[in-house]
């Protein structure tokens, strides 16, 4: 079982997904091309026919096809797309086969208000109390450096087909993009999805603003990228983000364009304006199927400290804390449980692909005090330093829920169905899995597991 496809042995780019009649049809960048795939449980995946190949020299999308979105319109499919840094159409009457429209683009920068050379990531929806369609676009301003530039540009169009330029929907000056731009309508609130690296939220009363931060601006961790093109099911909204690679498959690499597609997010919009991500319920029901291995606490091995072991359950009995191992959890595995953290002072550590002398490995650290969740190698002196960080308040005293999902080179962990943090682990393919409490006491319940082979 791989949590992790990777469409046709090759790599994905960002993805924009449409459901129809219980399938999910995800979109996706597979560079040079747009690629198409289906899945009726968003687990397993099947491929269909490339939806837009490179066009020739000199036409509107000879270079290369990226992000757009896909619109229904008098019974037909739409896809506005990026080629060569404008907006250019397919049209189809099945999801499957598409033609091109000959009067590409349909859109482009025009160096007075939105620039040429970044002008891309079309998203269309109409906009009933203007009974006409809207589309927005990242690109930049012209009145302002590059740097702070980035913008989420405004079209609108009375037939998807001939559009005119407005101003800008959103022009905040304090970045150089706002690609992948999305609007969303849910609970009388509007949010704003964007790309700047990270995948970011905003959220306002009205379509036109202000858009405003909300307590936790990013979804995600970097390395899970391109998540700002959420779909509605029928119940619940989804995104499928991929997971980038590092260069010279090395934990210090530069960050490398695509990847495997990464777990998708159910997302949850709260009161306070932020949005939560889940992993979805189909990846973990899928999982749970797998054959169980056992109860890991039957042979668990404590390090250090006084564990008190029970029926899927451990407590560390020590004030100083402790390190338990569990030699029967394998290197590649799904780990799901809830722990209890005693002390505001006290950390907890997730140990993956270590051993009994705790000279390498990854481990994964809550940290209370600072609300921080934090990921590093396992070395000699345990000082090393952090490859990926995540803020989230821990709560004291109540359960804390953690599912980790580690396949090949990538982990992805979610807390409390809240935040993901995710990970490229090339160092160490090896090892058991471990916990273990540091200054002070607390207990890990409900522990399952299961071999992702």
């Amino acid at each position: 079982m791989n949590p992790f496809p990777l469409p046709s042995g090759q790599f994905s780019g960002d993805t924009f997904p449409v459901f129809r009649d219980g399938v999910c049809h995800l979109f996706h960048m597979m560079p040079p091309v747009i690629a198409h795939h289906v899945s009726r449980d968003m687990v397993n995946w099947e491929e269909r026919p490339v939806v837009v190949a490179r066009g020739v020299s000199g036409e509107p999308d000879c270079n290369n096809n990226a992000t757009g979105c896909v619109v229904e319109h008098e019974g037909r499919f739409y896809m506005f797309y990026t080629g060569n840094q404008n907006i250019c159409l397919t049209i189809s009457n099945d999801l499957d086969n598409w033609t091109k429209y000959p009067l590409n683009p349909v859109l482009a920068g025009d160096n007075k208000q939105y620039s040429t050379e970044n002008f891309r990531d079309a998203f269309v929806f109409y906009y009933e109390p203007e009974k006409c369609w809207w589309m927005l676009f990242g690109t930049r301003t012209m009145a302002h450096p590059g740097q702070r530039a980035g913008c989420v540009g405004l079209a609108k169009s009375q037939d998807v087909l001939h559009w005119e330029l407005h101003p800008p929907l959103w022009s905040p000056e304090i970045g150089p993009h706002c690609d992948c731009p999305q609007l969303i309508n849910h609970q009388e609130k509007w949010y704003l999805f964007y790309l700047q690296r990270n995948t970011r939220v905003r959220v306002a009363d009205s379509p036109e603003g202000p858009f405003l931060r909300a307590v936790i601006r990013n979804l995600f961790t970097p390395l899970c990228s391109a998540g700002s093109r959420p779909a509605w099911d029928g119940k619940r909204w989804i995104t499928f983000p991929f997971i980038m690679r590092l260069v010279n498959e090395s934990e210090d690499g530069d960050w490398q364009y695509g990847g495997p597609l990464a777990i998708p997010r159910q997302l949850q919009f709260l009161p306070d304006g932020s949005v939560a991500e889940k992993a979805i319920d189909e990846m973990i029901s899928t999982i749970q199927k797998l054959p169980n291995p056992g109860n890991p606490v039957a042979d668990a091995e404590p390090l250090v400290g006084r564990w008190n072991l029970q029926e899927r359950q451990v407590a560390c009995l020590s004030d100083s804390g402790g390190t338990l191992l569990f030699p029967s959890v394998t290197a590649d595995c799904y780990l799901d449980f809830d722990l209890i953290l005693n002390h505001k002072s006290s950390d907890f550590h997730l140990l993956l692909r270590t051993g009994a002398e705790l000279l390498n490995g990854y481990q994964l650290s809550l940290h209370p005090t600072t609300s921080q969740i934090s990921l590093r190698q396992i070395s000699e002196y345990d000082i090393d330093r952090v490859m990926v960080n995540r803020h989230f308040d821990l709560p004291i005293g109540s359960p804390i829920h953690l599912r980790a999902f580690l396949k090949g080179d990538i982990l992805e962990v979610f807390i409390n169905e809240h935040v993901s943090l995710t990970a490229r682990l090339y160092s160490y393919k090896d090892g058991q899995a471990g916990i273990e409490f540091r200054d002070g006491s607390g207990i890990v319940k409900n522990i399952q597991w299961r071999e992702l082979k």
